[in-house]
């Protein structure tokens, strides 16, 4: 089997990749959040205020003191920072996905460029999705790994199918 040196740690390079973020997805979850940064940080002032003034509100003194604040640099530099605090989570969220390299004797869990984990196949008994979650199962019921994989479902299954996996479920 031929490997490939990712980060310290060997992978497989005949295996499938399933999951982690498109192009496309990427610019979303960027523009997603970057926005809703950008708007949270353009709105803090008035949020903070009115949350200050609820009475079951908890913190209501850090609140008004946040809200208190009205340099002009902050009218533009809240929403900047806003947006860039938006744009570190979207990188977090990207590159925390997992990606999967199923391969016939192996599956691998690759976050951040790193191989974070190594189910055998010999150890898998069963593979299903639970909601968006696809559930790698051992003969004695235990979960060996369950998370979000992000893509089609069907790329997902097909690569399981693929190499010899026994997919369990409706779309089967």
């Amino acid at each position: 089997m031929v490997t490939e040196n990712t980060g310290g740690r060997e992978h497989a390079a005949d295996g499938t990749r399933v999951g982690g973020f498109d192009t496309e997805g990427r610019w979303f979850v960027a523009a997603l959040l970057g926005l809703g940064g950008v708007a949270l940080g353009a709105l803090l002032p008035v949020l903070a205020g009115w949350a200050a003034e609820l009475p079951w509100m908890p913190f209501q003194g850090p609140l008004r003191l946040l809200g208190s604040f009205d340099g002009g640099w902050l009218v533009w530099g809240r929403p900047v920072i806003g947006g860039v605090l938006g744009l570190l989570a979207a990188a977090w969220v990207v590159t925390g996905s997992a990606v999967l390299v199923v391969g016939d004797e192996r599956v691998e869990v690759v976050r951040r460029g790193q191989v974070e984990r190594v189910v055998r196949r010999d150890q898998v008994d069963g593979v299903h999705r639970r909601g968006s979650k696809v559930v790698l199962v051992s003969a004695q019921g235990r979960e060996l790994f369950a998370d979000d994989v992000e893509g089609p479902k069907d790329a997902v299954r097909a690569a399981f199918v693929r190499h010899g996996y026994p997919w369990e479920g409706a779309d089967a």
